[in-house]
């Protein structure tokens, strides 16, 4: 249901226009790091230890998990991530091998802060949707929600997480060290999706059944990794309307910053409102 509620949710934004699109905050210029806490929720010591395991990470496999934070309210979190992963190009070209974490720490109009996983084509199969949802919440959520609610302890305990399933992925003997999932935790990784999506859903429908359309064929990718068949998704090319631009294609610039040049998703991953 997750998923046929993005696809259905990308295809209503690719030509309804949207005010849900224009209300969020445009995606900040890349810092080049691996960590982009713009809103300021881990330590230096916490953003060191993920910089130098996501480091190593993408000197063993080529992949890469990148952490954006954002001090500001995001209405749909799924379309947001898909369109932070592409202008910020993350994984390879040949590969698409990126995955972006993103945490929102202001409620949107549905009262929730984001806590959402994006996963690249190229990982699909290392990181499907199921296992996403159920990796937020036997090692987020329970950080998440009230009476904790620290997102620090929540991106620190998963992290790791999707550090070692894109390890596992690529058979490199570079695992870290991770928490144990929080007792009494379990879900079938579906998720709920808020009203604006259910609305969105709907009336896609509507135009599916007595608009007409098509569908887009499938297809498996080249090489041993997977790659979801699907119809090709045109994403705006900025959310905000027509102030402010987006960061480059990729991460660059000096000081230990590393170069992306992927930036294919078609919207796999898992997400929670906290």
């Amino acid at each position: 249901m997750k998923r046929i509620g993005r696809t259905l949710l990308f295809v209503l934004l690719l030509f309804a226009g949207t005010s849900a699109l224009a209300a969020e905050p445009d995606v900040p210029e890349s810092t080049g790091t691996y960590v982009q806490d713009h809103a300021k929720i881990l330590t230096a010591e916490q953003q060191s230890q993920i910089e130098e395991m996501a480091s190593n990470l993408e000197q063993g496999t080529g992949a890469q998990i990148v952490i954006l934070t954002l001090p500001s309210a995001i209405e749909v979190p799924e379309m947001y991530g898909v369109e932070a992963y592409r202008k910020l190009g993350l994984g390879t070209a040949e590969e698409d091998n990126g995955v972006l974490l993103l945490v929102s720490t202001v409620k949107n109009s549905s009262g929730d802060r984001a806590f959402e996983i994006t996963v690249g084509y190229g990982l699909e199969g290392a990181l499907p949707d199921g296992k996403v949802g159920r990796i937020i919440e036997e090692y987020g959520v329970p950080y998440l929600r009230k009476p904790l609610e620290d997102p620090q302890t929540a991106i620190m305990n998963v992290y790791p997480v999707l550090h070692n399933e894109v390890a596992k992925e690529y058979n490199w003997d570079g695992t870290v060290e991770q928490s144990e999932p929080y007792a009494g935790t379990g879900s079938d990784g579906g998720g709920g999706i808020n009203p604006i999506v259910t609305i969105i859903i709907i009336f896609v429908l509507f135009n599916m059944f007595f608009g007409g359309g098509g569908r887009g064929g499938g297809g498996g990718g080249p090489g041993g990794r997977r790659r979801r068949g699907g119809p090709f998704i045109f994403i705006p090319g900025s959310f905000g309307g027509g102030g402010g631009g987006f960061g480059g294609g990729g991460f660059g610039g000096g000081g230990g910053g590393f170069t992306g040049g992927g930036g294919s998703t078609g919207g796999g991953g898992a997400g929670r409102g906290w």
